[in-house]
């Protein structure tokens, strides 16, 4: 990193700043921001998945919270409110949090909740991709797999 205009020393002009910490922008600050995220994480009892990083886990004393992290979208679920409440407010003392609610729309994935659960669907997605194809006006054809077949675990 240079020095900022007016920084610069006549006797030194070819010295560099030496940061203490990731700036917004370098391509540093990401990684920094996540190994922070995850001490915060794991400092609160959550321990990341083996199969993906960006899941964290807490299930104890009958208290299951999932966190998945993509980018710096956060996307909390857990059987108990209150649980969901005291993470917010954890990581709130160490993080500049925006709570968005109920989620509706996750990386090209529509939310919707109903009685049975969760209804997952890439239809805008798939919409969106077709016109950006010019493809909106082409003749469609069958899917091969059933539209209401339903998954459980």
């Amino acid at each position: 990193m240079k020095q900022p205009p007016g920084f610069v020393s006549k006797n030194a002009p070819s010295y560099v700043c030496k940061l203490d910490k990731a700036l917004y922008g370098l391509k540093q600050a990401p990684r920094a921001w996540y190994s922070r995220l995850c001490h915060k994480m794991q400092a609160l009892g959550f321990v990341p998945s083996n199969s993906d990083t960006s899941l964290f886990i807490y299930n104890k004393s009958n208290t299951c919270i999932f966190v998945l992290i993509y980018v710096d979208d956060i996307i909390v679920t857990s059987s108990s409110d209150e649980a969901i409440t005291g993470l917010l407010k954890d990581l709130s003392a160490d993080f500049a949090l925006k709570d968005l609610g109920d989620l509706h729309f996750f990386l090209g994935i529509e939310v919707k909740r109903n009685n049975d659960g969760l209804h997952l669907s890439q239809e805008k997605y798939a919409t969106d991709l077709v016109k950006k194809a010019g493809l909106k006006d082409c003749k469609p054809s069958p899917t091969p797999l059933s539209s209401s077949e339903k998954l459980s675990l």
